[in-house]
């Protein structure tokens, strides 16, 4: 039996009763987060031009509804728009061991897929976690090295957990979604180029995910058939996508049913690149010790080689992010908001913003080193260690081993409700907004799914 078969097998018979309820509870909260930062995303000028653009493909039209608007779509087409809405403003959750962003891909496909095909709230539900289970196995089986090949790992292992979930909720048989994982080895993509010019590439990425992951459950249905030895085999994707002597394809079906990798998501604290969250967190905490910015003489971080990759290379370049979007994969930039301002959120992301003489001048600052390998607990979790030297030849440590909003260190549920408030702030109603988390927290008695997407649809009636 490979290895995709076994999953296969697993998503094809998991039912809703097997599914702990402690699992169900959390794949609701990272439902709503997700809807959340998705309806704030909406107003972000890459969604928009996404939805342009995919507006004026011929036969885009349908019934689906796109996040925040009165805008319908074609359901393949309706699940790119919301998956570029969720991602693009990297508020998204993450499931740190296998660095992936799963929710922001599965939340459009089994809303949009769900209602289409007229399933009920446990089966959209019962998809969703199916979905995180594999995306994360994925992911963790790559040992991170998606990365070190330089690419997103979030569309390469998105794709096999939002294709899990179509499966799920279109009814395959475990042979049709065997051949369907086969066939998204063709489909996983997504490379972090992007980070040279800080374009808007990456919020695709889990766009196209969720498109083609819908594609390739019909295609798999209708007999299309792809390779099953997709992970295990000579040219699978962990030795085309990631490096042999890191990667384990064996992880993908570890523990399949007793360890549930859905309640070991995080959700975000900080809009920005998730490996820079820890090093975030040290810098507000330096602050709240009473560190002033006007004493600081240099900062050095020390950080994994491939979270430092996204934030912190090359140097010269994150000193001064040539766009706000650069900013958020900028630690220097980040450090430095923590520490002057004590917060970083949506508003630290502005043009006026990262062009501020205090920030560009603390940035500067910073310079960082490698991390020994084995020694940070990542990507288990995404630490912070950053060490301040300040005018007077004082040194100053600060470290802090479990990022806020891992689930060891978890925001609580006041903290998650006061975050949707402020996504959707401007957007919807606050009564509209109770509604939509009352519809989510309420999705396993719902026959269908009309009530909740009528929610997510806004008539820009704000209250």
């Amino acid at each position: 039996m490979t290895y995709s078969s076994e999953l296969a097998s697993f998503v094809c018979t998991l039912d809703f009763d097997a599914v702990p309820s402690s699992t169900i509870a959390r794949a609701k909260q990272l439902m709503i987060d997700t809807l959340g930062v998705g309806l704030s995303g909406t107003r972000h000028s890459t969604f928009e031009t996404a939805l342009a653009g995919i507006m004026a493909i011929p036969g885009s039209e349908g019934r689906q509804q796109v996040l925040g608007g009165k805008v319908t779509l074609a359901t393949p087409y309706a699940a790119m728009a919301n998956g570029v809405a969720c991602h693009v403003l990297d508020f998204d959750d993450t499931h740190t061991a296998s660095i992936v962003h799963g929710s922001a891909i599965l939340t459009p496909v089994v809303l949009m897929l769900g209602q289409s095909a007229a399933t009920s709230g446990r089966d959209v539900l019962t998809a969703f976690v199916a979905g995180w289970e594999v995306a994360a196995r994925v992911g963790i089986a790559s040992g991170s090295s998606f990365h070190n090949r330089g690419f997103h790992a979030t569309a390469v292992a998105g794709i096999f957990g939002a294709t899990a979930a179509a499966g799920k909720l279109l009814g395959l048989s475990p042979d049709a979604l065997q051949n369907a994982f086969g066939l998204c080895g063709s489909q996983a993509a997504g490379v972090t180029e992007f980070l040279t010019n800080n374009s808007s590439s990456k919020g695709y990425h889990v766009g196209w995910a969720a498109q083609n992951a819908i594609i390739t459950a019909y295609l798999a249905r209708a007999g299309a058939t792809g390779p099953s030895t997709i992970f295990e085999g000579r040219n699978g994707v962990f030795n085309t996508h990631g490096l042999p002597n890191l990667s384990d394809a064996s992880l993908t079906v570890a523990d399949l049913g007793t360890r549930w990798e859905t309640e070991r998501v995080s959700i975000k604290p900080y809009p920005c690149c998730h490996f820079a969250h820890g090093a975030v967190d040290c810098a507000i905490e330096l602050r709240n010790d009473g560190i002033s910015p006007a004493d600081v003489r240099n900062i050095h971080a020390i950080i994994d080689d491939v979270a430092a990759g996204f934030v912190c290379k090359p140097l010269e370049s994150k000193y001064t992010p040539s766009n706000a979007y650069g900013a958020k994969f900028s630690l220097p930039y980040l450090v430095a908001c923590g520490l002057i301002d004590g917060r970083v959120d949506q508003g630290s992301f502005t043009d006026d913003q990262i062009e501020r003489d205090d920030l560009i001048s603390l940035a500067r600052k910073t310079s960082y080193e490698n991390a020994e390998k084995g020694t940070t607990g990542f990507p288990k979790y995404f630490p912070g260690h950053l060490r301040v030297t300040l005018n007077n030849g004082r040194l100053v440590e600060k470290r802090v081993a479990i990022n806020r909003g891992n689930p060891d260190a978890p925001l609580s549920g006041d903290d998650v409700a006061r975050k949707f408030k402020r996504n959707v702030e401007g957007i919807l109603s606050m009564e509209r907004a109770a509604s939509l988390v009352d519809a989510v927290l309420e999705l396993d008695t719902l026959d269908g799914l009309c009530n909740l997407m009528y929610e997510l649809s806004c008539t820009g009636e704000v209250k």
